[in-house]
């Protein structure tokens, strides 16, 4: 089953012609795989491409799976449609609103409304001058009426109608951390850099640089590996936009900005992944610890759910236990470390602050 979903993620995005047998399919398995892959849509779009697999599947699961790829479709004109008229508000009241992953990522799909998003991640910038508009941003919501939940010092919550808003105060979580906390500054400052001059169409959202955008996936991804786990979206999401966006990207100062940041094993490992996931590379030429983590893929994510105060702790300590080989494997610290930061950071961090 695994295989067959590869296969056609492959047959769509690459316009495989590879046959595929349409005997013996658990077609609900597979429908369940690719939406737990954050792939219904492109794994179905795959099967659309190759007519005896669609002559095959059951007209049950087919009505079913393209009832939910439709409603996917609803429910992202219904968060675009939010998301503008959000922006809108913001220009008007003097700050830009910056577009992180989601609609920066889709468009390097080949149906940009396949790319499905729960929510939208935002990062406000003032228009003119410079300050921290994050909090100016929350309040200016919740005058226009939204519910504005700020119980995480990364970001906030914004409710609105059809859609759920991420505004970042801070790109990665750094609690503890002074390498992220590095890299937040970073970041930072090449927003701070940015002209404001790449807009999307008829809207005022705005994509950040592409270079930031490609730092910022790198370590969204790092940071899903080792807490929650990966899937076969951000895999897919990193080969489209460093592939529609090659001649942009300033690989030098990436790279050596993934150096510093101490990314490289881990990027190293899911670049491969990603080539494997579009069979540039067969699974012979992975290595011992690409493998182990595309077995890690494969499994459910580690979630923690609605979990709070000390159950959600005591959670994250058995996620950084049950991760210890990915530390030993990917990254430039052991596990002991990462639970340290982690500790020293809800103790001794509480309200961190970058200039900290």
């Amino acid at each position: 089953m695994n295989k067959l979903f590869l296969e056609l993620v492959r047959v769509n995005i690459c316009q495989s012609k590879k046959e595929l047998n349409a005997s013996s399919i658990d077609w609900t398995a597979l429908k369940a795989l690719a939406e737990r892959q954050g792939l219904l849509a492109v794994a179905l779009d795959g099967v659309e491409k190759c007519p005896d697999l669609l002559a095959a599947m059951p007209a049950p699961v087919k009505m079913a799976w393209i009832g939910t790829v439709l409603q996917g479709e609803r429910i992202g004109e219904g968060q675009e449609a939010s998301a503008r008229k959000m922006a809108r508000f913001f220009h008007e009241n003097g700050l830009r609103t910056y577009v992180l992953k989601g609609k920066v990522v889709a468009e390097c799909y080949p149906n940009p409304k396949h790319r499905v998003s729960e929510d939208m991640d935002c990062y406000l910038l003032p228009e003119q001058g410079s300050g921290d508009v994050w909090e100016q941003g929350n309040s200016l919501m919740e005058k226009a009426g939204a519910k504005v939940i700020r119980d995480y010092y990364k970001n906030s919550t914004f409710l609105m109608p059809g859609l759920m808003v991420e505004n970042h105060h801070y790109f990665v979580p750094f609690r503890g951390n002074t390498k992220l906390k590095a890299l937040e500054r970073y970041l930072e400052s090449t927003m701070r850099a940015d002209t404001g001059a790449d807009l999307f169409e008829g809207t005022w959202l705005y994509r950040p640089p592409v270079t930031t955008t490609a730092l910022f996936l790198v370590e969204h991804a790092y940071s899903h590996f080792l807490h929650e786990g990966l899937t076969w979206r951000m895999a897919l999401d990193w080969m489209l936009f460093s592939r529609k966006h090659a001649g942009d990207i300033d690989w030098k100062e990436l790279d050596a900005r993934i150096d510093e940041f101490g990314f490289r094993r881990f990027y190293d490992a899911f670049l491969r992944l990603g080539h494997y996931l579009l069979g540039d590379i067969a699974e012979e030429a992975l290595t011992a610890a690409d493998r182990r983590m595309l077995a890690d893929i494969w499994n459910p994510l580690d979630l923690h759910g609605d979990a709070k105060g000390l159950k959600k702790r005591l959670m994250l300590v058995g996620k950084t236990w049950r991760a210890r080989w990915k530390y030993r494997d990917v990254t430039d610290m052991t596990w002991l470390r990462a639970l340290w930061i982690q500790v020293t950071g809800v103790l001794f961090d509480k309200e961190p602050k970058v200039e900290a």
